[in-house]
């Protein structure tokens, strides 16, 4: 099974798009920050070339996708969108959303996710999509919780930080809108 279409195109301040080649620059920049870098289970910096394999490898993957959002005043790339291990038969995917540090705390991640999220549950009919992240990012716990996910369990000790392991707690969101609602789907 493929993935649906997706023929809307962001939000007021946002354009959000499928990632494309002339992305990539961007996001290796915004990968290697260390703001996003220590929050991410593999913390090694990525090289043009690694960007450009795991482009081609990303772009056709039937299980993962890519999107990157612009600002739609300037098309400035402000973070990237995966949507990873997605199982149409059982409704489940995995997320995650990475915000370039300039831009955390301006609302931009709450209406990446709230896109992105009406799409997988509405245009893709997802029942349940589900992320990991740190025990101590509080700030990403707050907004996780604010969309509605809920914690449902632990990995303990699976990523080591600053010294010392630590946890990394699953948090599912499942379908509460009604299916397809700003995606034509009804």
């Amino acid at each position: 099974m493929t993935m649906p279409t997706h023929t809307a195109n962001g939000t007021e301040r946002l354009i959000i798009k499928l990632m494309e080649r002339r992305d990539l620059e961007s996001l290796r920049t915004l990968h290697n920050s260390d703001d996003v870098l220590l929050k991410l289970s593999d913390p090694a910096h990525v090289s043009e070339a690694q960007q450009e394999a795991w482009f081609g490898s990303a772009s056709t993957s039937k299980t993962s996708r890519r999107y990157v959002a612009r600002l739609r005043h300037d098309d400035t790339v402000i973070g990237m969108f995966r949507i990873d291990a997605i199982d149409f038969v059982n409704g489940n995917a995995f997320v995650g959303c990475d915000i370039a540090p300039q831009f955390q705390g301006q609302g931009y991640a709450s209406e990446f996710y709230k896109y992105i999220l009406d799409y997988l549950f509405g245009a893709c009919r997802l029942h349940r999509v589900e992320l990991v992240t740190l025990e101590d990012n509080a700030r990403a716990i707050k907004l996780y919780t604010k969309l509605g996910f809920v914690r449902e369990g632990a990995r303990r000790e699976a990523l080591f930080r600053n010294g010392t392991y630590k946890d990394l707690i699953s948090i599912p969101i499942k379908v509460e809108i009604k299916i397809g609602e700003n995606w034509g789907c009804k």
